[in-house]
């Protein structure tokens, strides 16, 4: 989905207006779920962000940090995001996550309502430690990065703003931006990410071999 920096804030007022009854992405909605409030409930909401890697382990994130690009099974290449949120009601909690295009403004955007899974010690998390994409994809926010027909430049090795909203049925709010920079990050299909998140890249288009400058464009292969 691409969207300019009016329409996104337009899709995040849809978002608040129709709470957890919309989605953009998934589907059925979450099972059901007995969690419950999580933390203070005279507290203001607060998340940490998480990604997936691609090794399936959960890691907070820091601005300025790189952030792993994985194939699901739908294809492409999307950006698994989660939280480590207190302070909210567990259930129907509503995930959106964006990445933009610094240049252009583009973004793309993927929202659902998950469940978060209690920690024990007042916060929830989109998914533990070691999450297999299975899992993750239920959970997390699948951000569409590629086939890159809405960035102005490769997405891999460059620099894109993250902004990740988490709201919960009774209305509590939050969004943070930050910084990332996402990567080719599974060895087994390297060629294919490069090809299909370069600048460019035209649906269909064959992948048969990597893009100049091969693997070692993938940490920081900027835009050309």
């Amino acid at each position: 989905m691409r969207l300019s920096r009016a329409s996104a804030a337009a899709l995040a007022a849809a978002i608040v207006a129709c709470g957890v009854a919309c989605s953009a992405s998934s589907g059925n909605g979450p099972p059901p779920c007995s969690a419950g409030f999580l933390g203070d409930p005279s507290a203001a909401l607060a998340f940490d962000l998480q990604v997936l890697t691609a090794d399936d382990q959960v890691v907070t994130l820091s601005d300025g940090d790189p952030v792993a690009m994985i194939a699901p099974p739908q294809g492409g290449r999307v950006v698994f995001v989660g939280v480590h949120a207190t302070n909210l009601d567990a259930c129907a909690v509503q995930l959106t996550g964006a990445l933009r295009d610094l240049t252009t403004d583009a973004v793309t955007v993927d929202s659902r309502t998950i469940n978060l899974v209690p920690t024990g010690d007042g916060y929830g998390v989109s998914g533990t430690a070691s999450t297999a994409v299975s899992s993750a994809i239920a959970n997390f926010s699948n951000v569409p990065v590629c086939p890159n027909e809405w960035a102005s430049q490769n997405v891999y090795g460059v620099t894109y703003g993250l902004e990740v909203t988490v709201q919960d049925h009774g209305g509590r709010q939050l969004t943070k931006t930050i910084q990332v920079t996402p990567q080719c990050a599974e060895p087994s299909n390297m060629a294919e990410c490069l090809c299909i998140c370069e600048k460019g890249y035209v649906l269909g288009e064959a992948c048969s071999s990597l893009p100049e400058g091969g693997a070692d464009a993938a940490p920081d292969g900027g835009s050309e």
